[in-house]
């Protein structure tokens, strides 16, 4: 046979004890809500991320900076690196910008293009031009030869 546990509790005490367990229970449950709400884990996360950026730039400062000052041999490479990551933006943003603006560059090679040929076939019609000019004036420098031999 199985041993029963009698209960001496009045029914008082039995309510009494159900509204308890249950007020500790809807806190429990208004805590967990609280602390997986969207919200709190977006603070959560922003507390977060700004104590490890804090934490970080007070590692940087003692970096370059102690009880004596500043540190100028570390604060050469820093802005070395500064530069040089400024210059890496530069041609990210430049290659990017290339990107986008691919067609724009190719209808500026087609008529850069157009224009060259152009050019070139000026410049052949004028080169025809000056070789007439050269031919006529060759026939009259050999014309006034012949005319000051007869002399």
């Amino acid at each position: 046979m199985a041993d029963k546990k009698t209960d001496n509790r009045s029914a008082a005490q039995i309510k009494a004890d159900i509204a308890a367990a249950r007020a500790r229970m809807t806190a429990n449950v208004e805590g967990l809500v609280t602390e997986v709400h969207p919200k709190a884990v977006k603070q959560r996360s922003v507390d977060e991320a700004k104590a490890f950026a804090m934490g970080e730039v007070s590692h940087l400062k003692s970096q370059v900076k102690d009880d004596d000052g500043w540190r100028t041999d570390r604060l050469s490479v820093a802005g070395v690196a500064a530069g040089a990551a400024a210059i890496g933006l530069a041609v990210v943003r430049a290659v990017v910008k290339g990107v986008r603006n691919r067609s724009k560059t190719k209808s500026a090679v087609k008529e850069a293009k157009a224009l060259a040929l152009q050019v070139r076939k000026e410049t052949s019609a004028q080169q025809k031009v000056l070789a007439k000019e050269a031919r006529h004036q060759r026939r009259i420098a050999a014309k006034q030869v012949k005319k000051s031999a007869k002399r």
